[in-house]
């Protein structure tokens, strides 16, 4: 794990967290910047939106390298971009790097508890845990497992 931001592709440069957000969203449907930046917007609760000086130079490089396209430009010059067949498959690569995310998601969790203390631990946290502990389970033992949280969660709606 060089950099937390970063997904290596096989046969390729670095990608950062970003463009994997900008490439599924594009997957999703055409979308112009603004578009994007309101959706990352939304999405983070407001949290997070980057910088249009970061948007835009990032959506000109993916348009040179041919993983995105401009499918129509309307009023002002507002470009609508929208993912290319090279764009779905690198997409795709990075989609298989799911080992990568967990692995960065594990590290940020471990050092949130090894700062704020596991008394802290929120539900969003544990939760997570109990989803990628269940989606690495032998699939014979998945169904099991579903069952009894759905059994648990039962018993929480009683509360």
């Amino acid at each position: 794990m060089k950099n937390l931001w970063k997904f290596s592709l096989e046969h390729g440069k670095e990608r950062g967290f970003l463009t994997l957000i900008i490439l599924h969203s594009l997957d999703c449907e055409p979308k112009s910047g603004y578009s994007l930046l309101k959706e990352i917007g939304e999405r983070t609760q407001g949290s997070w939106i980057p910088n249009k000086g970061t948007l835009y130079p990032i959506l000109k490089s993916l348009d040179a390298e041919g993983l995105i396209q401009v499918t129509e430009t309307g009023k002002r010059s507002k470009k609508v971009y929208s993912l290319t067949e090279t764009g779905k498959e690198t997409l795709a690569d990075l989609k298989g790097r799911k080992g990568e995310s967990e692995e960065r998601v594990a590290f940020f969790k471990n050092m949130h508890l090894e700062i704020f203390g596991e008394e802290n631990i929120s539900l969003i946290n544990f939760l997570m845990d109990v989803r990628f502990y269940i989606e690495n389970l032998p699939e014979e033992r998945k169904e099991r497992a579903l069952e009894i949280l759905k059994a648990a969660f039962t018993e929480i709606k009683r509360i």
